[in-house]
C-alpha cells in the first residue's frame, strides 16, 4: 500500500484574526488522537518538513497552522504577548476537537523553543489539553534566556566578548526604553549606529515591530504555568544548544513539576544535539520515536 497522508486545509478564529492552517492525517479511518504544533519566535508558518507526516505514519492527526500576518492568516504577530498565543492555541485546540476525524479527548501540544513557553502556560488554562511535547522550551525566564543565547551564540559564531557586552547594552535598553513609554520607532532609531554591526542581526528586536515584541514578553516566567500543569509533560532538550540554558532549565522544570505533585513528566536531554535537535544535518537519533511513543501511551490509553 502506498503510504500517503491526507492533507486538508483548516481555519480558525482568534480575537478577530482568521488562522489557517494544513490538517495533515493518516489515510485510514480516524478519529485520531490530534497535536497542535506551537511554533517558537518569528514569523512561524504551517511547513514543519516532515514531522506531519510522520505523525501520520504513527496514527496521529496534526495542525500547523500560520502565525497571525503569515502565510494566509491574518493579523499580526509582532502584537502579541505570550498569554496572547497561549489563548491562540487553546483556539486550535477548540478547531481540532470539534472536527470529526480528531478525537476530542485526545488532542496535544508540541511546542518547540519560544513555543515551549507557550504550550504550558496554554495547557495550564484549559483542562482540554491532553499532554504537553516541549522541544528545547527554556525554564527560564525571556531576558534570562535571551542573555544567555547572547553570550553563548555570539562567541560561537566568531564575535568578541566586546560585541557580547554591546549587544546585551541594546536588548537592556531596548526593553527598558519601550517599557517605559517610548516608542520603539525611536529607540530602533537610536541604535542606527549598530545597525550594520555584524552581530546586530542576532538580536531579537532589530525592527520597531520586533522591540516591541520583545519588550511585551521580557518579563514572562514560566514557574507559574508549571506549577499549575495537571497534564502529561515531555520535556526534550539537545545538549549542545547554545539558545537555552538546558541544565539549568531541566533542573527548574523538573524541581518545579516535582515539589507541585505532577507525577506524570519526563525530561530528556540529548548528547550532541542543537536547539532544533540535530546532530550534524540529521535529527538525533531516537528523537522521532520517543515522541511518538510518548504521545502513543497518553493518547491512545486514555
Amino acid at each position: 500500500m502506498l503510504f500517503e497522508p491526507v492533507s486538508t486545509e483548516l481555519s480558525f478564529e482568534h480575537d478577530g484574526d482568521e488562522l489557517v492552517g494544513d490538517l495533515v492525517r493518516p489515510p485510514t479511518p480516524g478519529p485520531y488522537p490530534a497535536v497542535v504544533f506551537v511554533e517558537g519566535s518569528g514569523p512561524g508558518g504551517r511547513d514543519l518538513g516532515e514531522w506531519p507526516t510522520r505523525l501520520a505514519a504513527a496514527g496521529f492527526a496534526s495542525l500547523a497552522y500560520d502565525k497571525p500576518g503569515s502565510g494566509a492568516s491574518t493579523g499580526d504577530w509582532t502584537r502579541q504577548r505570550l498569554t496572547d498565543r497561549a489563548e491562540e492555541t487553546l483556539a486550535a485546540v477548540r478547531a481540532l476537537r470539534q472536527h470529526p476525524d480528531v478525537r476530542a479527548d485526545a488532542v496535544a501540544l508540541i511546542g518547540h523553543s519560544q513555543g515551549g513557553w507557550v504550550a504550558p502556560l496554554a495547557a495550564s488554562r484549559s483542562d482540554t489539553v491532553a499532554a504537553v511535547v516541549c522541544v528545547s522550551g527554556p525554564g527560564v525566564g525571556v531576558l534570562a534566556q535571551e542573555e544567555y543565547r547572547l553570550r553563548h551564540q555570539l562567541p560561537a559564531e566568531g564575535f568578541t566578548e566586546a560585541d557580547v557586552e554591546q549587544a546585551l547594552t541594546l536588548l537592556h535598553e531596548q526593553i527598558r526604553r519601550v517599557r517605559s513609554g517610548d516608542d520603539p520607532v525611536r529607540v530602533h532609531a537610536a541604535q542606527a549606529p549598530w545597525h550594520t554591526a555584524p552581530w546586530y542581526t542576532t538580536l531579537a528586536g532589530t525592527t520597531p515591530p520586533s522591540i516591541a515584541f520583545l519588550a511585551g514578553i521580557a518579563d514572562h516566567d514560566p514557574t507559574t504555568a508549571l506549577r499549575s500543569l495537571t497534564c502529561p509533560l515531555l520535556a526534550i532538550y539537545g545538549a549542545e544548544d547554545l539558545l537555552v540554558p538546558v541544565r539549568e532549565s531541566a533542573r527548574v522544570v523538573a524541581t518545579i513539576l516535582r515539589e507541585a505533585g505532577h507525577d506524570d513528566h519526563e525530561i530528556v536531554v540529548f548528547p550532541g544535539a542543537d536547539h532544533n535537535l540535530r546532530v550534524g544535518t540529521a535529527r538525533a537519533p531516537g528523537f522521532d520515536e520517543l515522541v511518538v511513543t510518548w504521545l502513543h501511551r497518553r493518547l491512545y490509553h486514555r
